[in-house]
């Protein structure tokens, strides 16, 4: 081989090297996988005219980011609009994602364990706004790596 094809291909080695590491940066449940299983066992309901109430459904939902989408409980793809990182100075949560879909629900995520020592789980909340006589609806998750 020449000097200019070593060169080459030690580059293109260094990016396939490079590249994992720097797509992890981006969003930190991506160190774990970019396919997620999250379970809830609960939905709050929020009505118009009465308070909220908690009832015992229970169900999963999926998140591809990969494919830029979450799979609802019905099996239905949704796609993601949005999703970003977000840490506060100070606060005792580390880092948050954000991920912001079509239908204008919204999913807040934290890691269980920051560090990643003892747990890959991340938890949080999907919220779900709605037109009607609901109003809102509100199902903490537990999210885990599938892959």
């Amino acid at each position: 081989m020449k000097d200019d094809e070593i060169l080459r291909h030690r580059l293109i080695l260094a990016l396939l090297l490079v590249a994992p590491a720097a797509w992890a940066a981006d969003n930190p449940m991506w160190r774990s996988g970019f396919t997620w299983s999250c379970t809830f066992s609960s939905v709050i309901r929020c009505e118009r005219a009465t308070d909220c109430l908690s009832s015992g459904q229970g169900g999963k939902i999926q998140v591809a980011y990969r494919e830029n989408q979450l799979i609802d409980p019905a099996g239905k793809p949704h796609a993601i609009k949005r999703h970003y990182v977000q840490t506060v100075a100070g606060s005792p949560i580390g880092s948050e994602v954000k991920i912001e879909l079509d239908t204008n629900e919204v999913i807040w995520l934290s890691p269980a364990d920051p560090a990643g020592t003892f747990s890959d789980n991340w938890i949080g909340a999907m919220l779900s706004p709605k037109a009607g006589v609901i109003v809102q609806e509100l199902r903490p998750l537990i999210c885990t790596p599938l892959n």
